[in-house]
């Protein structure tokens, strides 16, 4: 069936989707090369996939990035996103490619696919005609929100909803001229700089934007109804809804010793997570969430996503490092979280209504969509107050607006088969790599210095 080799950048929100793609390939009878960072390979041959490491400056863990790089903490908010992006992955962007590329000769003549997660660059060389030995065909997942640029839409991490008024197009061009210029220059300087020392002979697109237009094909793990509409969007932009329940996760965490109080409830459950990303500091999202809802007649299921435990755990609260939302989520009727991506679809998915409050990563953008379809409240902040948090879930439970709108986007998400659409398009684009282009000027796959 030919050959898949599939990248991640070493990041769990990065890792898992695509790790549940790939079983999901291998199942269905394809030879899967997983390639990742070290600190993943056991979760990786766990599932009795290849594991392949990464070489060199990209063989990284993303959970160490501020014990590596501690000066990030003293920066200004933009300033200290944009030097994390240059480090995360402009820096490894180089021995991704090597890596890549040895993969890719290994498989000699027959038919590959490249498929890696939106936000690994490993194969930005090779599309923009760096000198490669064979150029195959490349498909990108989206597990982040979409950050190109568009004539409806205002730049990444503002936060605003689209526009396409005239006025709102007008306000769109400028705000997404100023961006590209000095939203992100360290992280765009560096790009331009590693992709002209590997020979490119296109211009590198602006970051954000290339994510989404450079592949074959971009497909977009949500679906339709919860990204903002572009015009100008890209033909190879394509949702194919949420991984269905239980990919994420193939193994089930322990159920907790208090789990048939959630089971056994009258009360309105209210769950509380801060991911697996932004969950150093519970004092951001899930203590306050506690407090606000002490003395409620609801009960509180906090999942800290680590051997953490809050400063203080009202009568009315359950608290474990980790409990599967597939499970977790059939009982819940508002779901307080930051905003990751995975656990934004998987709430929507089963049609649970949401409080948001998140601002790092990809977290503005993810929270303020949400809101945008009108299923969720987003307090916009990473460290809400009691008070809000309070009236934002009591919103929530007193009104159904906000519970019809997530159930009409869980019907959206059951139309999808994601793996199925996921895996068509694999086998579309192997069946093309079936008659391979090759170079006339090899290039070396020497690791060596990246």
């Amino acid at each position: 069936m030919g050959k898949v080799i599939i990248g991640a950048h070493p990041a769990y929100g990065h890792v898992v989707p695509v790790r549940a793609i790939a079983v999901d390939l291998v199942r269905r009878g394809h030879d899967v090369t997983f390639v990742t960072g070290t600190a993943y390979r056991d979760d990786i041959e766990r599932y009795g996939l290849r594991f392949v490491p990464l070489s060199g400056a990209a063989d990284v863990d993303s959970r160490t990035l501020h014990q590596r790089h501690p000066e990030l903490r003293a920066l200004p908010r933009e300033e200290a996103f944009d030097r994390a992006m240059s480090h995360v992955f402009i820096e490894t962007l180089a021995a991704q490619h090597h890596t890549i590329q040895t993969e890719i000769a290994k498989a000699g003549d027959g038919p590959v696919v490249v498929l890696h997660e939106n936000m690994f660059m490993g194969m930005w060389p090779a599309l923009l005609g760096a000198p490669v030995n064979r150029h195959v065909p490349v498909l990108s997942i989206g597990v982040l929100t979409i950050t190109m640029t568009s004539v409806d839409t205002a730049p990444f991490r503002t936060g605003l909803p689209p526009d396409s008024s005239e006025q709102g197009r007008e306000r769109n061009r400028e705000r997404n001229r100023v961006f590209q210029e000095r939203g992100i220059p360290h992280t765009q300087r560096g790009l331009e700089e590693v992709l002209r020392g590997l020979g490119v002979t296109r211009r590198p697109p602006f970051l954000l934007d290339g994510v989404v237009t450079l592949p074959d094909q971009y497909l977009q793990l949500c679906v339709e109804a919860i990204e903002y509409p572009r015009s100008d969007a890209p033909a190879s932009l394509r949702f194919v809804g949420a991984l269905p329940i239980g990919a994420r996760d193939g193994h089930h965490h322990p159920l907790p010793e208090w789990w048939n109080d959630v089971i056994a409830s009258d009360r309105p459950v209210i769950a509380v997570s801060q991911g697996t990303q932004a969950n150093h500091d519970l004092s951001e999202l899930i203590e306050p969430t506690l407090e606000a809802l002490a003395d409620l007649d609801v009960l509180v299921v906090a999942t800290t996503g680590r051997d953490a435990v809050p400063t203080q755990v009202p009568a009315n609260a359950r608290v474990a490092p980790f409990v599967d939302f597939d499970l977790l989520l059939p009982h819940v009727d508002v779901f307080v979280q930051n905003g990751g991506y995975g656990g934004v679809q998987q709430s929507l998915a089963h049609g649970v209504p949401l409080v948001l409050a998140g601002q790092s990563e990809d977290k503005t953008e993810a929270t303020a969509r949400v809101a945008w379809t009108g299923a969720a409240i987003n307090l916009a902040t990473s460290r809400p107050d009691v008070a809000a948090i309070r009236r934002a879930v009591q919103t929530v439970l007193g009104g159904s607006h906000y519970r019809e709108r997530a159930a009409e986007l869980s019907i959206e998400y059951a139309r999808h088969d994601a793996l199925a659409e996921i895996a068509a398009t694999v086998d579309q684009y192997l069946a093309i790599s079936a008659a391979p282009v090759v170079r006339a000027t090899p290039h070396s796959l020497s690791t060596d210095g990246v």
